[in-house]
């Protein structure tokens, strides 16, 4: 009877984890710079969940084929890949700008390849399987403990930043949530191993939790999309032409349009975006953002704010009887909070301190 249950689990288990990697590897991403980290996140997650299917029809069709180690061992191995692409996608999702296609790589060969080989060395010489199984559990938990440290570190930074240059309030809150999941997941699949009586209820807990983990990754990307949008960041395909445009003509053409439009000090109104400054300045969105990606080394929204602190800045120290909230107004940036925010990161200093040692 408990082998027909964990038989039914199984199967159940080929179809969800089949179906959620399918469904997260097949799914449209659009195509925009902007959703390349997204698009890896995806794809990682859908590897992990495709693998997770395929360990499950495996232990259908050979049920209770290995001996002991040999479990344990690939049980080890498995977690550790899987866990090594659920961190991996964390990563992605948050945009880590160290976090690159190298580091993915040889985060997860380098680990598994010492677990498959004293896992081989094991089967060849059974006499040392239990100082194996140590090892086993040495690698496992030391790259568990660095994945779930290392998502948690930039996980921080993630909301630092989001803090210091975003207007919009961009919930990520849940990702936190799924890091915490992430490494009570790896953890429960090896003390299951140890203990069976809690088998029945992590068999339940895994697929809810990975349903949980599906959605929530979806969900996001009409949240992404909105939210890149919203901080001015070039969601527009580039044109065939602007990826063969010469330097030079960046800095001829559009560098003189935009030193115009800063003199003329058109930078101090409220609720500008991209598109609409670069209609005024004479190009389109795309030159201007690979203008000022290239040359001035900031994101629009970036570049925008430190234009309205550097006026701000001539106004406080004008001798100008008005208050700080009425400075931002003037500089193009209304609400009050922002204001002192965006002084801050720029100056290091807030609005008031900066007009009292400079008055």
């Amino acid at each position: 009877m408990e082998r027909l249950i964990y038989t039914f689990f199984e199967f159940g288990y080929v179809l969800i984890f089949g179906i959620l990697g399918a469904f997260t590897l097949l799914t449209k991403v659009p195509e925009y710079e902007a959703m390349r980290s997204y698009k890896k996140a995806r794809t990682t997650l859908g590897c992990g969940l495709s693998i997770l299917a395929i360990y499950c029809l495996t232990r259908l069709v050979f049920p209770e084929t290995h001996e002991g180690y040999n479990n344990f061992w690939l049980l080890v191995t498995f977690t550790l890949i899987h866990s090594w692409l659920l961190y991996s996608a964390l990563l992605f999702l948050m945009e880590t700008p160290r976090f690159r296609i190298k580091h993915f790589i040889i985060d997860g060969l380098i680990p598994t390849s010492l677990m498959l080989i004293t896992g081989t060395i094991g089967v060849f010489f059974p006499s040392i399987q239990s100082e194996l199984s140590i090892i086993f559990g040495v690698i496992f938990g030391v790259k568990c403990a660095w994945m779930f440290f290392t998502c948690l570190r930039e996980y921080r930074q993630c909301q630092k930043d989001i803090e210091n240059y975003y207007d919009q309030k961009i919930g990520i809150k849940w990702i936190g949530q799924l890091i915490w999941i992430s490494l009570f997941m790896s953890a429960v699949t090896i003390v299951s191993f140890y203990l069976p009586a809690i088998h029945l209820i992590y068999y339940l807990l895994i697929p809810i939790i990975y349903v949980f983990i599906v959605m929530k990754i979806m969900n996001f990307m009409p949240i992404k999309i909105d939210n890149v949008r919203h901080s001015n960041i070039d969601m527009e395909e580039k044109p065939a032409e602007a990826k063969g445009e010469k330097v030079k003509d960046l800095v001829d053409k559009i560098g003189p349009m935009v030193d115009r439009w800063v003199e003329e000090k058109r930078f101090c109104r409220a609720d500008l975006n991209i598109k609409d400054v670069a209609a005024e300045i004479g190009t389109n969105q795309n030159y201007l953002s690979q203008y000022l990606n290239r040359y001035k080394g900031v994101t629009f929204q970036v570049w925008l704010n430190m234009l309205r602190i550097e006026e701000s800045k001539l106004i406080l120290i004008s001798g100008e009887k008005i208050s700080i909230e009425e400075v931002g107004v003037k500089v193009g940036i209304p609400q009050a909070y922002n204001f002192s925010r965006w002084f801050k990161v720029v100056t290091n200093t807030t609005p008031y301190q900066f007009r009292k040692l400079n008055g």
